[in-house]
């Protein structure tokens, strides 16, 4: 499938149900109305009596207790002023994500370089310990210790002169040592406490980012638009997805608005659907990208409320908001892969 190609018609099937009713209180007394027995001449029910009657049962219902009235809502944050907040937030996060990438391996060095100093501090103290037993004893050097003298063995002919040496040079590296492991673990615990203090700030753009997905998503204005002719509710999920697993390009890519749906009209020619291809030409994809398409589908049932997802078909299965579902629902055999959702994930809108 070509990505977000406007002008290929494909044969990606849709489940459909209708939308949320919209009814008002005009349009039900109106149905009622036209709904009550209309007899002819001899005992006819007149227009004016029908229309009675529903003023009459307009009127008890507003003449039941009703709550205060409360003062009316202001006018919703532009959608322009929420996608210029939220490309802000977006690159804010990226940043502070950078920099405590860059904190995290930082924290990583200086725990590396603070192991391997206190290996040396060890390797040290273990030949001190080890001359201190030779002159204790007066049991000689071990041959191994004269690795450690600089000097030539032939120049140093008292056993108590290299004993000195060996033990002074020593104490010296233990010492050098030291300081430079007190100087690692000073520099690991500030790279700590600054990723510490990376992590709180990228928690507080994440819930500054969310609420600002979240008024994108339940914003009154949802127009098709753009060069992808989806909804903004659409676009932002879309974006999303990609952000978090990829646009899978070698595997067919991103395709969401389609002048035909497919076995039904669906969302897709409403701009409010998009489908997140596996594989291309109608094949079974591999497990990892099984396994991605899973990911993708659990991810849009965890932010359905948050972003405004209606529905989600995967593998044969849906799992739908309107529905009430908790879990997935299997669904009729449509032919082939490519209709029955195995090398792509659906994701419909509000």
């Amino acid at each position: 499938m070509q990505s977000d190609d406007q002008s290929r018609v494909d044969e990606f099937a849709d489940f459909w149900a209708p939308d949320r009713s919209t009814a008002t209180w005009g349009g039900t007394l109106s149905e009622i109305a036209s709904a009550l027995p209309r007899r002819r001449a001899g005992g006819a029910v007149s227009k004016g009596r029908v229309i009675a009657v529903a003023v009459a049962l307009g009127a008890a219902l507003v003449a039941v207790p009703q709550t205060p009235v409360l003062a009316l809502p202001m006018e919703p944050e532009s959608m322009d002023s929420l996608r210029q907040r939220s490309t802000e937030l977006s690159e804010e996060y990226n940043g502070e994500l950078r920099d405590m990438e860059g904190v995290i391996q930082e924290a990583e060095r200086a725990a590396e370089r603070a192991e391997s100093t206190a290996d040396e501090v060890d390797a040290s103290k273990e030949q001190v310990r080890a001359l201190a037993y030779a002159s204790y004893t007066n049991s000689g050097i071990d041959p191994s210790m004269s690795l450690f003298v600089e000097a030539s063995p032939d120049e140093i002919i008292d056993r108590a002169v290299v004993i000195d040496y060996l033990a002074t040079s020593n104490q010296d590296k233990i010492d050098q040592l030291a300081q430079a492991l007190e100087r690692d673990q000073k520099a690991q615990k500030a790279a700590e406490e600054s990723l510490e203090e990376a992590e709180a700030d990228l928690n507080v753009l994440e819930e500054r980012r969310s609420e600002v997905q979240e008024l994108i998503a339940a914003h009154p204005s949802q127009p098709m638009e753009g060069p992808l002719n989806i909804t903004p509710r659409t676009a932002q999920m879309r974006q999303l997805v990609i952000d978090e697993f990829g646009e899978g390009k070698e595997q067919g890519g991103v395709g969401c608005y389609r002048a035909v749906g497919g076995w039904v009209r669906g969302e897709h020619p409403l701009g409010r659907a998009c489908d997140f291809m596996l594989s291309k030409n109608g094949q079974m994809p591999p497990q990892d990208q099984i396994d991605r398409g899973w990911a993708i589908a659990e991810w849009s049932r965890e932010n359905a409320d948050r972003l405004g997802i209606m529905y989600v078909i995967y593998r044969q299965q849906i799992w739908d908001v309107r529905r009430g579902d908790t879990d997935w629902r299997a669904m009729g055999d449509r032919g082939n892969i490519t209709e029955n959702h195995f090398d792509h994930v659906h994701i419909s809108m509000w």
